[in-house]
């Protein structure tokens, strides 16, 4: 998880980052299921109530790993569930076969082929609801999260994987300096994976 052990939420100006908790289930699955929302996501398409609980299992799980872990983003105003920000267990092929040109990318452990040779990146992403887009809430619960990441001694590097037609994404990683460093496969669409900038101060949010 982007928490320690005995510290329970995060904080930024206007936003709350704890973890997730089974009672947020059904949010998840209204915005998995929103086709604008998915369109950047995976495959692109909305994810059913099945994937989602899936989805939702494995994002628990992956609290046993001090190093991961997605975080709800509650809106301090009116405590308001919002969206996630947090650390994914990305997997990339260490080398390309097949007569492919990408290496393929996994978000699951499981989703990746027996036999197939992979390194593991710690990688940044979020998923908002699409009624809170525009507000500046992902670029303040990223800056949080990679920030705490950075402070808290975790290792470099950290990673994002954005689709390469998702403009708004881009912009919001570039807000933060982020270096574009390759480009990779998963689900048969093409992903760019950028590198997060790491300095020894803590990292300087972006304006405008």
């Amino acid at each position: 998880m982007t928490l320690a052990s005995g510290k329970d939420q995060l904080e930024s100006e206007r936003l709350v980052l704890r973890r997730i908790e089974r009672s947020d289930l059904q949010f998840f699955a209204g915005i998995h299921a929103d086709s604008e929302v998915a369109r950047y996501i995976g495959s692109g398409r909305p994810r059913s109530d099945q994937e989602t609980l899936l989805w939702f299992q494995d994002t628990l799980s992956s609290y046993d790993n001090p190093e991961l872990g997605q975080l709800a983003v509650v809106r301090k105003s009116d405590e308001m569930l919002i969206g996630r920000c947090g650390l994914s267990d990305f997997a990339v092929e260490s080398r390309v076969a097949d007569g492919r040109t990408l290496p393929r990318g996994w978000f699951s452990r499981s989703q990746v082929p027996a036999g197939v040779d992979v390194v593991f990146e710690p990688e940044l992403g979020y998923t908002f609801g699409r009624q809170y887009w525009g507000n500046g809430y992902a670029s303040e619960a990223a800056g949080r999260v990679f920030d705490y990441v950075i402070t808290s001694g975790r290792k470099p590097p950290i990673i994002s994987v954005i689709h390469v037609e998702n403009v708004r994404s881009v912009r919001l990683a570039q807000k933060f300096g982020v270096r574009h460093s390759g480009r990779v496969e998963m689900l048969e669409r093409p992903f760019d994976r950028y590198l997060w900038p790491v300095e020894e101060n803590r990292l300087k949010q972006p304006t405008g």
